[in-house]
């Protein structure tokens, strides 16, 4: 489960990196409602030294700020190329999906033509067995036989 008040502790942590001209744009009411519903007893560090990416921020915090981003800081300019790039990842997921449901269907059909191909040389087994067990008898009847 997912622990928003934990994540808003994140939120504001890495708000208060933001350039003040940047942070100014976000409505006080937003800022109320994060420092109002945020863990008081949780305590995360943004490091300076290290990039967002590199720091193990969970998804949802990168989704609030993502939202807060889009809504309140970007401009019009910003929020179009925002706006494709989205809709770049929303199609690269979909082929993602697409070639991994493939190789998970070719995967299934290798299995099964392996269990088939297993089935039969089972069966091309057993009969070579017959057949060598068979052979062997022929051999002992004519040797005890031509005695």
């Amino acid at each position: 489960m997912v622990d928003y008040a934990k994540r808003l502790v994140e939120v504001d942590e890495i708000l208060n990196y933001l350039p003040i001209d940047d942070y100014n744009k976000i409505p006080v009411d937003i800022i109320n409602v994060i420092e109002d519903n945020k863990d008081k007893n949780y305590e995360w560090h943004y490091d300076e030294t290290k990039k967002l990416k590199e720091q193990n921020v969970p998804n949802e915090t990168i989704a609030i700020l993502s939202y807060i981003n889009m809504e309140y800081i970007l401009n019009d300019e910003q929020i179009d190329f925002m706006n494709k790039v989205h809709k770049l990842n929303d199609v690269r997921s979909d082929i993602d999906y697409i070639e991994s449901k493939a190789i998970f269907e070719r995967n299934n059909e290798n299995r099964e033509k392996s269990k088939v191909s297993n089935e039969n040389n089972q069966v091309d087994m057993i009969k070579t067995k017959e057949n060598i067990f068979t052979k062997i008898i022929n051999v002992l009847k004519n040797i005890f036989w031509n005695k």
